[in-house]
């Protein structure tokens, strides 16, 4: 299976002709903060809030759950003006002439409804930044992507590893490796929600209907990883096991590149809702390795020589992480919606389309089918 043409540059490598300046909607002016509505009440959008309280140039503005009682909790806990029942009421009455305009959604709903929330979001005239994944099938995908492109709207993932100063000494040291062969990306972490479902409840974690799984959740951090540093594979073979719910708990999703500048190398994506994982992932060349210990959020690197022999030498790539956990990622959507760009150089739309291409196929392949599905078929 190819999910794009081959030789193409991978995002994380590509240089670029400044990006197009969005053509119609809100836009932060330089020196002005960058003014947000968010969508959904929980766990991620309090990350978001407490990025945007460390960050200056940024303010939440209002926020909207389809359960009220969250969104007035979540405004008052956060110092957010406006609490409303839906994202409709939201666009309606945050526009670019009303009394407290917003410039961009952050969308951090099920992922069920990543898509139309976003769709809605652009067509209304705003700029969305949207949480992983980016959608849940790639018809999905493209028609977020099409939208952008005529409304002229802002549009992004909030894929953190892009901007994660980890992920910028990975791609720093990634020309010393030589030609990269193989590589394992790990993304395990057993779920909170397990014992729930094992209790007998359906957490939108494990439910189809929304979306759920480990591969929608944790496997897109290693794919999406593997397509920014090395572009989109040419085939996917992916393994998994299924719960009775009928999402995945666990599995392996490997990539193949036959062509092009990376011919012949495979990157092997683990992911687990089910298990830990204390080895990390690696890049492979023929005689050096990248060690990394996480592929979300790397944080100790090393550029290893020789790696197994009695000349074996190891170089420190660490970085320090510090700040609130989505920092880097807001700290450059405010950047580029100030500079009126309409998306990111660096992790770009066509990047997520080729994530949610690889993660459509892999689903395919193991038997994991939502109800979206239907609809693109």
């Amino acid at each position: 299976m190819s999910t794009a043409s081959t030789g193409h540059p991978s995002p994380a490598a590509a240089s670029g002709a400044p990006l197009p300046r969005t053509r119609s909607g809100p836009s932060a002016s330089a020196g002005r903060r960058v003014r947000f509505g968010v969508v959904g009440a929980g766990f991620i959008a309090t990350w978001f809030a407490r990025a945007v309280a460390a960050e200056p140039a940024a303010e939440i503005v209002a926020v909207a759950s389809a359960r009220p009682e969250r969104a007035a909790a979540f405004a008052a806990e956060h110092g957010v003006p406006h609490a409303h029942p839906t994202l409709e009421a939201m666009l309606a009455e945050h526009g670019p002439d009303r009394a407290a305009p917003i410039d961009v959604i952050y969308i951090g709903s099920p992922n069920s409804l990543h898509a139309a929330q976003a769709i809605a979001a652009l067509e209304a005239g705003y700029g969305v930044l949207v949480e992983k994944p980016f959608a849940l099938t790639p018809a999905q995908a493209r028609a977020m992507a099409a939208t952008a492109e005529r409304t002229g709207g802002f549009l992004m993932e909030a894929w953190q590893t892009a901007f994660e100063p980890g992920a910028a000494a990975i791609r720093a040291a990634l020309p010393r490796l030589g030609e990269p062969r193989r590589a394992t990306f790990v993304r395990e972490q057993f779920s909170s929600r397990m014992s729930a479902y094992r209790a007998g409840d359906l957490p939108p974690a494990f439910d189809p209907a929304l979306g759920g799984g480990s591969l929608m959740d944790l496997g897109i951090y290693p794919v999406s990883l593997a397509i920014h540093l090395f572009g989109p594979p040419d085939r996917v073979t992916a393994t998994a096991q299924l719960l009775d719910s009928g999402v995945d708990s666990h599995g392996t999703v490997t990539l193949s590149y036959d062509t092009g500048e990376r011919v012949g190398l495979e990157v092997a994506c683990l992911h687990s809702k089910t298990s830990a994982n204390a080895l990390g992932s690696q890049i492979s060349g023929e005689s050096r390795a990248i060690l990394l210990d996480h592929c979300q959020w790397p944080e100790h690197i090393s550029l290893i020589t020789a790696p197994g022999s009695p000349e074996e030498s190891r170089e420190d790539l660490s970085v320090t992480r510090s700040g609130e956990v989505m920092g880097p990622l807001l700290a450059e959507v405010c950047r580029l919606v100030s500079a009126g760009a309409r998306g990111s150089e660096l992790h770009p739309v066509s990047a997520s389309v080729a994530a949610i291409e690889v993660l459509s196929e892999a689903r395919a392949q193991i038997g994991v089918h939502f109800p979206d599905d239907d609809a693109d078929a």
